[in-house]
């Protein structure tokens, strides 16, 4: 509820029907584009209908109606295309009042911005781009955007807003502004500052607008405060066709001073004379960035004498020990010049807090209750209007199709994959439709990246191996060597991963060159022999293999056979010098007693020797029981068991002595 009191009422009043100086032209200087010259060529008296495509044109629309009279009743002004004012000095359209000067015709910007609005120095009391909008004037489908407009200290202006400063019996429809507002001024007065508009009057419309603007009432020592208005500053003796309807505010609001009224879509209502109020309808807040040195003096969307408002939505407070009111009920007393709180007004029949504006729920709310012409949609952080670019996500179908794309792509296959990673990572899913080019590019620089890629090279591994293997051979003991040379040859290093099939099938073609040489007559299966360990035999039992050694090149040798059949590796060590193959103990116990053919193979031949392997020795237990056996009392037998037993110990004693020569070797 309102800690304090309104202040400023009636001299607001009074305003309505006075009339102000009209003001003189603003001085000329130059800028880069637009130089503050007025074009005022284009219009003819009696003419109904104009289109205007200049800043030029816009200016000599101000002079007209601001020096000669002209208000343009019953005229459509056509903007065409957008105008950048260029942050020149901009003297408002209309800076006389309700009475003289205004704007009384029809300004349709046909969905166009106005850029750049500058207003910082006005010795005429205005500032938005129309200064007095009265007598059915009406704005529609405008935008104005990037404005700049601040008091200057010694400003004797009542009313200030970015579109209009007043609006007194008009229409604005499908208008918006962004930018800044400042109230900042040493003048001893007041302003009521709105972001849309300063102060609306009798049966002034306003539908389906929206400000996104920072309105800001700075207090740098003024003795009375202004009244804010995230909208609309102040409205006053409304009539029955007074209407806020399907609007919003999602801008900001700072009030420095704690005697201000400051609302979210209006700062405050008062009527006179029994007037029924403005009614407001189907309207939202979304922003909590709404600050005031008395914050019991912010209400969300509005303080009013005596008007409806129903079907609202605002935030949830920030402030949850001293939350906002909504909407305020306010009693003027006797003297109508002060107003506080009804403590007894119940602000949920005008709407209700939500967490989230982006529910289906609310826009649901918004369109069953929309006025005749207004369409409202899902928008970025909750509904807008359909024509609302800046509030619209732009159209990320192009960017997903490149994404998909780029996620469709196997990172591994290639060498620079991270310029793809830092197009996806610069991708911004928040842009609206305003900055569709932005967007467009995006996907671009998705899909020129994807055409940037680099595949990484082939592995050419086996390649390598096989012509390694190749190279170790003595081309000069093979009948034809040109196929292994050919092969290699035929290696193109030039391959991507992509192409590994191919690398590979190189690899093999070298493979199978090498083993479809032939030896030569004079040397083929002659040059190999075993040198140590031919014939040999292993008894089962026996935990070492068996062990020959073959004076083969080591670098062609290939397999092991037994008894004509290729073995495994694991059953079998090779080592070099020259060629010295283990049979392993464990396979050996798997063969049968008897005499077996070990083969060791080459790429250019083979050689064979045979090998016994014999059944487990029990020689030391047989003589161990000799030794033992029991006495017959018949000498004559001794010398005969002891040199049985001599013979018996030096074969034992030979057979340790070779298995250490083995060893040794």
């Amino acid at each position: 509820m309102y800690k304090k009191k309104v202040i400023a009422i009636l001299v607001t009043v009074l305003m309505v029907f006075s009339i102000l100086p009209m003001a003189v032209f603003a001085e000329e200087t130059s800028t880069d584009s637009w130089d503050g010259t007025a074009d005022t060529s284009w219009y003819q008296g009696g003419v109904t209908e104009f289109h205007l495509t200049t800043a030029e044109q816009l200016a000599g629309l101000a002079q007209i109606v601001n020096e000669t009279g002209d208000v343009f009743q019953g005229v459509t002004i056509y903007l065409d295309t957008d105008v950048d004012l260029s942050g020149y000095e901009w003297v408002s359209i209309g800076t006389g009042n309700n009475i003289a000067n205004y704007f009384g015709g029809t300004f349709d910007g046909q969905g166009h911005v106005i850029k750049n609005l500058t207003s910082t120095n006005s010795g005429n009391g205005s500032y938005g781009f129309f200064g007095v909008i009265s007598q059915n004037g009406s704005v529609k489908n405008l935008g104005i955007v990037d404005a700049n407009i601040q008091t200057p200290n010694d400003a004797n202006s009542l009313e200030m807003g970015i579109l209009a400063d007043w609006v007194n019996s008009g229409t604005v429809i499908n208008c918006y502004t962004t930018g800044t507002i400042v109230s900042a001024h040493q003048s001893g007065g007041f302003q009521l500052i709105g972001g849309l508009i300063g102060q609306c009057t009798a049966g002034t419309q306003v539908i389906g607008c929206y400000s996104s603007a920072d309105v800001k009432s700075l207090n740098i020592g003024d003795s009375v405060s202004d009244t804010v208005g995230g909208l609309i500053g102040q409205w006053e003796n409304a009539t029955e066709d007074a209407i806020i309807t399907d609007c919003y505010f999602d801008g900001s609001i700072l009030c420095e001073y704690t005697d201000s009224g400051v609302g979210g879509i209006l700062g405050a209502n008062f009527d006179f004379g029994g007037m029924p109020g403005v009614t407001i309808r189907n309207c939202f807040v979304s922003t909590t960035d709404i600050t005031c040195a008395e914050p019991g003096n912010i209400t969300w969307i509005a303080a009013v004498v005596d008007s409806e408002i129903t079907n609202c939505f605002w935030p949830v407070s920030p402030d949850t020990e001293n939350p906002y009111a909504a909407v305020v009920k306010l009693v003027l007393d006797d003297s109508g010049t002060t107003a506080s709180a009804d403590p007894n007004f119940d602000e949920s029949v005008c709407g209700e807090a939500v967490e989230t504006f982006t529910s289906e729920e609310i826009l649901a709310s918004l369109q069953q209750n929309a006025a005749g012409g207004v369409t409202w949609i899902a928008g970025i952080n909750g509904p807008t209007f359909v024509w609302d670019e800046r509030h619209i996500l732009a159209d990320y179908t192009a960017v997903n199709e490149a994404v998909a794309q780029a996620n469709a792509l196997n990172k591994d296959l290639y060498q620079n994959f991270e310029i793809v990673d830092q197009a996806l990572q610069s991708v911004s899913y928040t842009l609206d439709s305003t900055r569709q080019a932005e967007v467009d590019a995006m996907a671009q620089s998705i899909l020129n990246a994807i055409s940037g890629l680099t595949y990484k090279d082939a592995d050419y591994t086996k390649v390598d191996q096989a012509i390694e293997r190749a190279n170790a051979l003595n081309r000069d003991e093979y009948k034809d060597f040109s196929g292994v040379d050919a092969a290699i040859n035929a290696v193109n290093r030039d391959k991507d991963i992509t192409q590994q099939a191919e690398v590979d099938a190189m690899a093999q073609a070298i493979e199978d060159a090498i083993a479809g040489l032939q030896l030569k007559e004079t040397t083929a299966g002659t040059s190999y022999q075993i040198i140590e360990g031919a014939n040999s035999t292993w008894n089962k039992g026996n935990t070492n293999g068996l062990t020959v050694t073959s004076n083969g090149d080591f670098a062609k040798f290939t397999a092991v056979k037994v008894d004509g059949a290729e073995i495994a590796a694991e059953n079998y060590t090779a080592v070099s010098g020259s060629t010295i193959v283990t049979l392993n103990a464990s396979y050996l116990e798997t063969l049968a007693e008897g005499t077996h053919t070990l083969t060791l193979v080459y790429t250019d031949g083979e050689v064979s020797t045979q090998f016994t392997v014999g059944p487990q020795t029990a020689g030391v237990i047989e003589n161990t029981n000799a030794t033992a056996s029991p006495q017959t009392g018949d000498s004559s037998n001794t010398v005969m068991w002891i040199v049985v037993a001599a013979a018996a110990a030096g074969a034992m004693a030979g057979t340790v002595l070779f298995a250490r020569k083995k060893k040794a070797e």
